[in-house]
Order: structure tokens, then C-alpha cells, then sequence
């Protein structure tokens, strides 16, 4: 009964509120600035100002992450909003791509970072978490801006402003919401800001993950990956292929080092992965790991699994976009030597690799051709 009662006194209240905050506004003369502000321009320019609005509150959300990485010294490789990306390759370049709009917003990509001691882990990871933060705290800040500027526009004869900023104003309250919101999502493979912060101190498969991207994706720093290695085999014994949703991503890195830089392995992981062979799941990350698993075999002159893997009717399942299926078809011939295919290989249109490389296409990364070396 009580908890009936103080839910009805809370309607009246809000009720009240509005009411006086109504009254008030008409005194005042606020809807009649508000209408002439809105009738100042026509349906398609507000829907314009929406258009800018958008692109403005997803640029300052980034470069709230990205100011906050110059700020610690680590230097930016590209800045995505929208469809367009800005990258840093010999200056800055603007890159156009409807299909960034996947992104659901933006992404900042920094250049290559040292990681070579425990200590320069703890002090990225400590910057990475400042950086994560920056993010909707930026947003947030940006939002009130806007808020308290629509505010004042509404008492001057400046109509058209009032107008732009009302647009203005309602798209961003609205993004401002939706990225705190977002930034608490934790799901697997997917997590906000706040909290990748705290997969950040809870979840060592996560922060691994991060970290070898930061020291491999844009380029290889050697040093980095050589510390990293430890701690990559350690996770990998310690958990199950299906503990973790990124758990496929460190056995890739431990493949592709294991077969193409000759890192020194670990038996109980190898064993893992003689378990799995026949288990790999039917999706992009199965797929991908198909393929390490047979050059991984291949370095490893078992043979008999290799060709296992080549004649499996499985292989046939996984639906795969047709440029990736026929890249890693053509790597394999050339990598088991089958076949000579570095003539295709080596062209930079046929370098599709997984259905994802679109995203890294602007930061115009060089591509190697290695050998299994055995």
C-alpha cells in the first residue's frame, strides 16, 4: 500500500513540475520563440541539421578517445566516423566507404604501441582504461554544451540558430543516451566502453586479445609479441576452446606463430589442439582456424592430417563470402605448394582474407607473403 501510495505521489509531483514549467514557458514566451525558431526553416534542412548533428556528436565521442591517446604519446593511425575515415599514412588522408556505416558510429585506431615488461603493460592497459573512459565522458559533456546553448537561444530574436540547435539539440540528447547505454554492454565478442574497462582488470583473455592487436595489427613489433608470447601460451592452457568468445583469437596467434616465426609451442595447448581438429565450429572463426590448423600440420610434417582436413566433407559447410573462400584456397595451394599463386596473392585487390578487411583497407597495411618453413 505504501509503495502504491509513493508511486502516486511521484506522478503528481512530476505532473506539477510540468505544469509550472509550462505555465512559466508560455509566461516567458518560450514555445512562441520555440515555434518561430522551428518554422525558420524548412523539413529537409532540419533533417540536414539532423545529418551534421549525427556526424558531430559520433566525431567529438572519437575524439574524445583519440585526444586522450595523443595525450599519453600514442599516435594515431586512423579516426573513423560514419562513412568517412581519416588516416594517418604519410599525413592526413579522408577515405570515403558507405559500408564504414557497419561500424554503427566509429572507431579510433592507434599506430603500433611497445609493449615489452610488465610494467609497460600495466602502464598501457592503465592508459587504454583513460582512453575508454574519455569516449562517453566526452559525449556527455558535449551533450550538456549543446542542451545549455539551445537554452539560450531560445530567449534572442536569433530564430534560425534557436531552430538548428533545437535539431541539434534532440539528436544528440538522443546519442548522448544510446552511447551511455552502449558503453555498459558486455556480451561476447561485444563490449562498451565502460565495460571494456572493466574486462580490462577482470578478463585476461580480453585484455591479451587487445593487446596483441595493438602490437601486431598496424605492424609487427617484434619485442612486444616475443613478451606477449608467455602469457598467450599460459591463457591457452589454462582455458577451453569454448571458455571465452575471443579464445579463437589467441589459438590463431598461437598458429600463425607456431608455423610461420617458429615460437616455441607448448605440448598440453598442442594436445588442445589435436582435440579440436575434428570439432571446429561452423563460422567465420571456425573457418579461419581451419586453415591455421593446416599449415600448422603442414610445419609440423603431419601430413596425413593435413590431407584430412583438405578432403573433409565439413569443409563444404562453412558459407563463407566467395573473395575470402578463394583467397585462403589459393594460399593453401601456394603454402603447400600445390601451386605458384604469388602472382594473385600479391595483388592487393585479392588480399581478402576474412569478411572484416574491409574496415582495415584504408590503413593501407603491407601485406607479406611468407613460406612454411620446416
Amino acid at each position: 500500500m505504501k509503495k502504491g501510495l509513493k508511486q502516486i505521489l511521484i506522478v503528481i509531483l512530476i505532473a506539477c513540475l510540468i505544469g509550472f514549467f509550462n505555465t512559466l514557458a508560455t509566461y516567458e514566451g518560450f514555445w512562441n520563440h520555440f515555434n518561430k525558431g522551428l518554422a525558420t526553416s524548412n523539413f529537409y534542412l532540419h533533417i540536414l541539421y539532423g545529418i551534421i548533428s549525427l556526424f558531430l556528436v559520433i566525431l567529438i565521442h572519437e575524439l574524445g578517445h583519440a585526444l586522450t591517446f595523443m595525450k599519453y604519446h600514442i599516435k594515431i593511425k586512423a579516426l573513423y566516423v560514419l562513412c568517412f575515415a581519416f588516416v594517418n599514412d604519410k599525413g592526413w588522408k579522408l577515405r570515403f566507404n558507405f559500408k564504414f556505416l557497419l561500424l554503427l558510429g566509429g572507431i579510433v585506431i592507434p599506430d603500433v604501441v611497445r609493449i615489452d615488461s610488465q610494467e609497460k603493460e600495466d602502464e598501457v592497459v592503465g592508459i587504454f582504461k583513460k582512453v575508454l573512459l574519455a569516449g562517453p565522458n566526452t559525449s556527455l559533456i558535449y551533450g550538456v554544451i549543446i542542451f545549455i546553448l539551445w537554452l539560450g537561444f531560445l530567449f534572442t530574436s536569433f530564430y534560425w540558430i534557436s531552430g538548428f540547435l533545437f535539431t541539434m539539440m534532440l539528436i544528440t540528447s538522443i546519442m548522448t543516451i544510446l552511447v551511455v547505454l552502449s558503453s555498459k554492454v558486455s556480451r561476447p565478442g561485444i563490449y562498451g566502453d565502460y565495460a571494456a574497462i572493466k574486462a580490462f582488470e577482470d578478463d585476461q583473455i580480453f585484455k591479451l586479445t587487445y593487446l596483441l592487436q595493438l602490437v601486431s595489427l598496424v605492424k609487427r613489433d617484434e619485442l612486444s609479441l616475443s613478451y606477449l608470447w608467455k602469457k598467450v601460451v599460459y591463457t591457452l592452457e589454462q582455458n577451453g576452446f569454448y571458455s571465452h568468445k575471443m579464445y579463437p583469437n589467441l589459438l590463431k596467434h598461437y598458429l600463425y606463430e607456431m608455423t610461420f616465426e617458429d615460437q616455441i609451442g607448448c605440448t598440453s595447448v598442442d594436445q588442445k589442439i589435436d582435440k579440436l581438429v575434428n570439432r571446429l565450429p561452423l563460422n567465420s572463426d571456425g573457418y579461419s582456424l581451419y586453415f591455421q590448423m593446416m599449415y600448422y600440420y603442414y610445419k609440423r610434417d603431419q601430413m596425413d592430417i593435413v590431407y584430412q582436413l583438405i578432403n573433409d566433407e565439413k569443409f563444404n559447410r562453412y558459407e563463407i563470402d566467395k573473395r575470402v573462400q578463394n583467397y585462403h584456397l589459393r594460399l593453401t595451394n601456394h603454402l603447400l605448394k600445390f601451386k605458384d599463386e604469388s602472382a594473385f596473392l600479391n595483388e592487393e585487390k585479392n588480399q581478402v582474407s576474412s569478411t572484416m578487411d574491409w574496415v582495415y583497407k584504408p590503413l593501407n597495411i603491407k601485406y607479406e607473403l611468407k613460406e612454411i618453413k620446416k
